[in-house]
């Protein structure tokens, strides 16, 4: 059976290495199943060490994660102008993001016919171009906030677009932008409360752009697209097993298209992972320009040089050919392997593996 393994000591490592390095709040971002993690392990695992203030994009994880005990407060990132999901904010003390009026007015709505006041975090579009008001909005925003009784502003945050980049001159352009942003709130009368800005690249490049709180997400699975200084360590390993063995003989094509030939006798074993489970997901194959199938010959020449591999009871095991929806195929011709032995999947992404795989938290 494949399992997604989590190991908890590294993750607990990472988690203390994240907190020892900011005076901010920490919000623990858990979207897309906690980034392949598990959403209710994660969480639970991140309460038990003193981090109580979490983020979700969809309200459906909000609602699971209040009813299986997380106590903290929880961010919905996403806002909405349905008043049916804004009912479901209110109900479960979720925080919403507002970002237009719309939402605004749908959440006041909603909170009103509960008869409750429903906290809402402020969302500035510094540069995104996803949600958000834009800055020149902020006066009518501020307006407009002043004047709904149901709500009330407890946080205002943005989102950088790209602070991964090598050049932080754009980074430094919203942040800016959203200093201004926050200083003419406060001149139309508005606290923006919990300020935060910095996504996980951020919070490891910009320590000035901490404000009162950052989100963090991947720099807890160690997986971030900025240098990595801070020893995070990578965490989230896939644990397959070898389900069939065979001998080939010299000049055999394996797999599809016929981008490997054996060079000489070979044993293969069968891995029952493939692109169905996140391993090797490539661009999909659904056009058939000449420009196009020429792309795809060059690519599968370069399979042939390829050096992907696996740990096959711990040894290095070379993945042959291309990688199926359901399997692969690797080299044991000089591994002591057979039907059954383990096999360790450690260059894999836990956000594009499935919830159909387990998680094994150990």
């Amino acid at each position: 059976m494949n399992k997604l393994v989590i190991e908890v000591e590294k993750l607990l490592k990472n988690a203390e290495i994240i907190k020892k390095n900011s005076r901010s709040k920490i919000i623990a971002v858990l979207k897309a199943n906690a980034y392949g993690l598990g959403l209710l392990e994660f969480a639970n695992i991140l309460q038990q060490n003193d981090i109580d203030f979490f983020a979700v994009a969809d309200i459906k994880e909000a609602v699971h994660l209040k009813e299986n005990g997380i106590k903290g407060k929880i961010l919905l990132l996403t806002p909405t102008n349905q008043m049916e999901e804004a009912l479901i904010i209110v109900e479960n003390g979720v925080i919403a993001t507002v970002g237009s009026e719309t939402s605004a007015l749908i959440l006041n709505k909603a909170a009103a016919s509960l008869n409750k006041t429903a906290d809402f975090h402020l969302k500035i579009d510094t540069g995104f171009g996803r949600f958000g008001f834009l800055p020149r909005e902020i006066p009518e925003v501020c307006s407009l906030i002043k004047s709904l009784s149901n709500i009330q502003i407890t946080g205002t945050y943005s989102h950088f677009s790209f602070s991964f980049s090598k050049k932080p001159k754009s980074s430094y352009a919203q942040y800016n932008t959203f200093m201004e942003a926050i200083e003419l709130m406060q001149q139309n009368g508005v606290e923006p409360g919990l300020r935060h800005i910095c996504n996980s690249p951020a919070f490891l490049l910009f320590p000035e752009m901490h404000l009162d709180a950052v989100r963090v997400g991947s720099a807890f699975l160690g997986r971030v697209l900025v240098k990595n200084g801070h020893a995070l360590e990578k965490i989230g390993y896939l644990k397959s097993q070898i389900i069939e063995s065979k001998n080939l003989p010299k000049n055999h094509n394996i797999g599809y298209a016929n981008t490997y030939r054996t060079n000489k006798p070979m044993r293969i074993g069968i891995v029952p992972v493939g692109y169905l489970d996140g391993f090797g997901l490539r661009k999909r194959r659904d056009s058939f320009r000449l420009s196009d199938i020429l792309s795809y010959i060059r690519r599968d020449i370069g399979l042939l040089k390829r050096k992907d591999w696996v740990l096959v009871n711990g040894q290095r095991a070379c993945i042959l050919g291309r990688i199926n929806i359901n399997n692969f195929v690797v080299d044991l011709t000089n591994i002591n392997a057979h039907v059954g032995d383990e096999v360790i999947l450690e260059n894999i992404n836990p956000l594009l593996v499935g919830n159909h795989i387990e998680r094994e938290y150990i």
